[in-house]
């Protein structure tokens, strides 16, 4: 039992090394061999523990190979600009070398900005396509050349969220006003009164309707006009 437990805490005194799944998945799109990969988890195991100069022979000891193929991993990791040597004053003045892989660390931040604005524009283009089959579902043919150029500019010049396109496709059917100029014009009186989302053009068309309501019953109030009393008119010729 006293074995167990004395192997548990060295197992939690070792601590964990953890590593970034765009690494781990994409370490050779970013220009790193296996073995450089392990080299720099080695590296990092060091780190971790606040030890940023750690003694190489025992990073080589633990991927069991020579000091010579860790330092020429390194070199290599340097030609492709994900690692560099610094300088650093040690407390007694004297300067020590160190291995920064901060240009790694840079390009992972990179990568992923990238594959982020990939994920996006594959989206976009995925609802743009939509767009377009929606608007030719309902006009039923495809759309020309210069038709299909229209949409584009509604979304990359005009800046039109598909969504609201979409929204405005569905008024001129209703409207059995079925055209690209009739639709434009839907857009551009929404976009002229600042309505950027669906969410906007629900809440204004709601808006209106209560508006319309309103004024709705004060005319027909109006026409009513106030009660007259109604007075019995052989009563009054008979007085007099």
């Amino acid at each position: 039992m006293m074995t167990e437990t004395n192997s548990l805490v060295r197992y939690l005194k070792a601590g964990e090394t953890s590593i970034s799944n765009i690494l781990l998945h994409h370490y050779h799109e970013l220009g790193m061999s296996t073995a450089q990969l392990v080299v720099y988890l080695e590296f990092k195991s060091y780190l971790d523990w606040g030890v940023i100069d750690p003694d190489i022979r025992q990073i080589a000891r633990h991927l069991q190979t020579d000091e010579n193929q860790v330092f020429d991993l390194l070199h290599q990791m340097m030609s492709n600009k994900l690692v560099v040597q610094q300088m650093r004053k040690l407390d007694d003045g004297k300067e020590d070398a160190f291995w920064d892989f901060t240009p790694l660390i840079n390009k992972l931040s990179a990568f992923n900005e990238q594959e982020a604005t990939e994920q996006v524009n594959t989206s976009t283009g995925n609802l743009r396509k939509e767009t377009f089959n929606k608007i030719e579902a309902e006009v039923g043919r495809p759309l020309s050349p210069m038709e299909m150029q229209i949409v584009n500019d509604w979304i990359d010049r005009d800046h039109y969220k598909t969504a609201i396109i979409d929204l405005a496709l569905r008024q001129a059917v209703m409207n059995n006003a079925l055209s690209l100029q009739y639709m434009d014009r839907i857009l551009r009186n929404w976009s002229r009164q600042g309505l950027k989302s669906v969410h906007d053009v629900q809440e204004h068309e709601r808006q209106f309707e209560e508006r319309k309501a309103n004024y709705s019953h004060q005319d027909a109030r109006k026409i009513q006009g106030p009660k007259i009393p109604i007075f019995n008119l052989n009563s009054q010729t008979k007085k007099n």
